[in-house]
């Protein structure tokens, strides 16, 4: 019985620092020729990438919109992916950050500064503290 309360003690303080900071970015993507095939693949290539929580790739809008674990994957990193795929067709130019009404400027990738700025992260949506379900963790056990 001391071991289940001690798993369940590590188990409860690991759920504790998860922490996820998000930051969302809409990224404007040149070299899309067509409607259906190349936003759903650069949408789909996006979501394969480990910290990339959500994608939104329009081909109306020339654009992809990305929400991401700021600690998992850097701005870099996306804007490297996008431009790897279909042997370098696709072209990142504006670069702007939808975190929160006063992070309306917007950086050009042109620059070549190698230093990408991500604003502040959306801790008003992170989900700082979470249980793990108990129940099914007994019940697993259990049985």
């Amino acid at each position: 019985m001391k071991k289940l309360v001690y798993i369940l003690l590590v188990l409860v303080i690991s759920a504790c620092n998860q922490t996820v900071e998000k930051s969302s970015m809409m990224f404007s993507v040149e070299g899309m020729s067509c409607s259906h095939s190349c936003a759903p693949y650069i949408q789909k290539n996006l979501n394969k990438l480990d910290g990339v929580l959500e994608t939104n790739v329009s081909f109306e809008s020339k654009s992809a919109k990305v929400t991401f674990n700021i600690h998992e994957i850097s701005q870099k990193e996306i804007i490297q992916k996008i431009e790897s795929l279909a042997d370098g067709q696709y072209k990142v130019g504006l670069v702007t950050s939808l975190n929160s009404p006063k992070s309306s400027s917007s950086q050009s990738k042109e620059s070549n500064d190698t230093d990408f700025d991500i604003t502040k992260p959306d801790l008003a949506h992170s989900t700082g503290f979470q249980l793990p379900n108990l129940f099914s963790l007994l019940n697993s056990l259990l049985h």
